[in-house]
């Protein structure tokens, strides 16, 4: 169900104003205010984006409904209907300027204005939408250094980059039209032709990668040894209108193999301080995928799966392969902070702007100039702060909060989102033109129980991680604790793995994990603690029953017991539990432990 339609009402007769918020809410549209002049106007529509504003041309203040008008539609993309007694030539004339979708003359009547109204709202959706993808076309074109032919469904080509028409020998206004296999054709390492890839994507909406030894043949019948893939281009349905063909001369004839062995992604130096372990075929596909995306210069990436999957490491990789790796990388989970808080650590504020602002601050849009912002959750981004956000991305400039001058940046935006964003379009959550300009690359992140192959390299990763920060002497995982983890479904992916191994580090007392440490459901994990896990004598012999607690209950009910024993000496209570001091920190840090 789609939401009402928001209207903004310019109208300095207040008992206009408020007949027309009346006829306006019994017509079933939300009235977001109803304002005098056009300074109002414009900071108004600044704090709350309408989608339409009914304007009277002769208003009071320095601005008319003319000048108020074209500022609207040229800071805000907002379209106006003019309402107004004057219906003169000069005044006709001079409206035209602004681009108006409606003008009625007064005095008018409750069904003319609500037919134009919806009128003017259809009007501006077709126009936004076709513009939006008309944009995303072009945008992926020209970010893209590689050679990109579009597709329609029916496998015609639509669109084809520079690189595309020297590498197939074709003009685009010679292969517009045309069928793919007409223009160019893929090829296997044996020469066989791969017209199923790219049917294939056409029928399962699902990226393919182009095998190693994969060729192009172009005009005249020359072969250039290509990489690349063949991604399906869905509508806001989810259905298949065409595919995107991505492809990349092979340079190296080993340079396949390199990029698809394990971790094998490289130095920490290099990369920001952070690994990835890519041990699957299907993860291998994203990460190749996302290289090509990292080194192009396309401006907003979308990153979409589950809870847990690592689209924050994905986004860091695309940072660090791309040019901006010597630029900031600065992260925002925007369902984390307070919708007040959030635009402010967005957009910075002025001295002055509000009550607290003694000191002008720079929000993380200014200080990633240059870089790459990452917005963590933006499908909990409030609808106010996603049409300043829309600005960003389409002008690359935005203003402080309490600010009257535009700042220039230079950013590339990934977002990434758990959610289904076409469900929060059709229920008014979520903006149409923001997640079209968002969603000019998207990159599907795929759940751990779909590669189960990354499940035991993931978990060496992280015990080799947790053993080095406790300085624990832990060699592996026993064979029935990984017998445990293959068998378990992972709901909670990378994220429930890392925790899991965490704990199993801290818990296990030989140099194999066993599996009744990692507390998992894989047929092996105790719902509750039997007996009392070793202990000095002292701490066991005053300890309350640990029978029925869970795991976490029991750790922290022995943490507890240790440090009054010893009167919250760390050193001796460590020693009583046979951990180390900084483990010992680290568990009163989790369980927030204080001597009270």
């Amino acid at each position: 169900m789609t939401h009402p339609a928001r209207i903004m009402v310019v109208e300095d007769e207040r008992i206009t104003a408020e007949d027309l918020r009346d006829i306006l809410t019994q017509c079933g549209y939300q009235v977001t205010a109803a304002v005098a002049n056009g300074a109002d106007a414009l900071r108004r529509a600044e704090a709350d984006q309408p989608d339409l504003v009914l304007m009277d041309i002769r208003i009071e203040g320095s601005m008319d409904g003319l000048e108020t008008a074209r500022l609207l539609r040229q800071r805000f993309d907002i379209p106006v209907v003019y309402l107004t007694a004057h219906a003169d030539e000069d005044t006709l004339s001079l409206a035209k300027v602004s681009e108006p979708l409606g003008y009625i003359v007064k005095p008018f009547q409750e069904p003319e204005l609500h037919a134009t109204i919806e009128m003017a709202l259809h009007k501006v959706a077709v126009e936004r939408e076709s513009r939006l993808r008309q944009r995303l076309l072009e945008d992926t074109l020209s970010s893209m250094e590689t050679a990109v032919i579009t597709l329609d469904r029916d496998a015609r080509i639509a669109l084809m980059n520079a690189s595309a028409e020297r590498w197939t020998g074709w003009r685009l206004t010679n292969a517009s039209g045309r069928f793919f296999n007409e223009v160019a054709r893929l090829l296997d390492s044996q020469g066989n032709l791969l017209d199923g890839l790219l049917l294939n994507t056409l029928d399962s909406g699902k990226m393919v990668e182009l095998p190693p030894g994969a060729a192009l043949s172009g005009s005249g019948g020359l072969q250039r040894p290509v990489s690349g893939s063949l991604s399906p281009i869905l509508d806001r349905d989810a259905r298949v209108r065409g595919a995107v063909v991505v492809l990349e001369p092979v340079v190296d004839d080993n340079a396949e193999d390199r990029s698809t062995t394990g971790v094998r992604v490289p130095s920490k130096s290099e990369l920001g301080g952070f690994e990835m372990v890519v041990e699957s075929t299907l993860m291998r596909q994203v990460v190749n995928f996302a290289r090509r995306v990292a080194a192009s210069e396309v401006s907003t990436i979308l990153l979409e799966g589950e809870s847990g999957t690592g689209k924050d490491v994905l986004a860091k990789f695309l940072h660090y392969h791309s040019a901006r790796t010597s630029e900031p990388f600065l992260a925002i989970n925007c369902a984390a902070i307070p919708e007040t808080l959030l635009e402010s650590e967005l957009f910075g504020y002025e001295k002055g702007a509000f009550t607290d602002a003694r000191a002008q601050k720079r929000g993380i849009l200014e200080l990633a100039s240059n870089g790459t912002v990452f917005l963590d959750e933006i499908g909990d981004l409030p609808l106010a702060l996603q049409a300043k956000l829309l600005r960003v991305l389409e002008e690359q400039k935005f203003r402080r909060l309490g600010g009257v001058k535009d700042i220039d940046v230079n950013l590339r935006i990934v977002t990434a989102t758990n959610r289904n964003l076409r469900d929060a379009i059709e229920q008014g959550r979520f903006r149409l033109d923001l997640f079209y300009r968002l969603n000019v690359i998207q990159l599907t992140v795929p759940s751990l129980r779909e590669r189960p192959d990354d499940i035991l390299p993931l978990a060496a990763h992280f015990l080799l991680l947790f053993s080095q920060r406790f300085k624990r002497d832990i060699r592996g995982l026993s064979p029935a604790a990984e017998s445990a983890m293959l068998r378990h479904d992972w709901p909670g992916n990378v994220r429930e793995l890392r925790n899991t191994i965490e704990r199993a580090v801290v818990l296990e007392e030989s140099n194999w994990v066993q599996p009744e440490n990692l507390g998992i459901n894989g047929g092996l994990m105790p719902r509750s603690i039997p007996a009392t896990p070793p202990a000095p004598p002292s701490v066991r012999s005053s300890a309350p029953s640990l029978e029925g607690m869970s795991l976490e209950e029991a750790e922290k009910t022995m943490l507890l017991n240790a440090l009054e024993k010893t009167a919250w000496n760390q050193t001796q209570a460590a020693k009583l539990l046979d951990v180390t001091r900084d483990t010992l920190r680290y568990k009163m840090k989790k369980y927030d432990l204080k001597k009270r």
